[in-house]
């Protein structure tokens, strides 16, 4: 299965993207160009959030984790990549929509 979600120690690693196959460039063109896009409306967002669209797509990775302790890593991964991407874009409503996300959940599962 080819990964739909990206993180940006890996999106800027020449030698990871070196290291791609060409449907997994594909994929990581796609959710670049989805990252710099977004979704035009909130009608879209509600899609790309449902189809995992954009960074969206790390949402629906997230959820696909069955092991309780991978899950987690991925959950400090994608906050600490989220601050990444804060700092570099820090208007990215996608991003910054997952961080809510986020933060709800965890505030249900406390």
């Amino acid at each position: 299965m080819i990964k739909m979600a990206f993180f940006l120690k890996d999106i800027d690693s020449e030698d990871y993207q070196y290291s791609l196959s060409s449907d997994e460039q594909a994929a990581l063109d796609r959710y670049l160009r989805e990252m710099e896009l977004g979704p035009a409306d909130g009608e879209m967002d509600i899609d790309w959030q449902d189809n995992g669209q954009g960074y969206y797509a790390h949402l629906h990775e997230l959820h696909n984790i069955d092991d309780k302790q991978a899950r987690s890593q991925y959950r400090q991964d994608l906050l600490e990549d989220i601050k990444k991407w804060m700092v570099r874009e820090p208007n990215n409503y996608m991003v910054a929509n997952v961080r809510e996300i986020l933060g709800e959940e965890s505030s249900h599962t406390n």
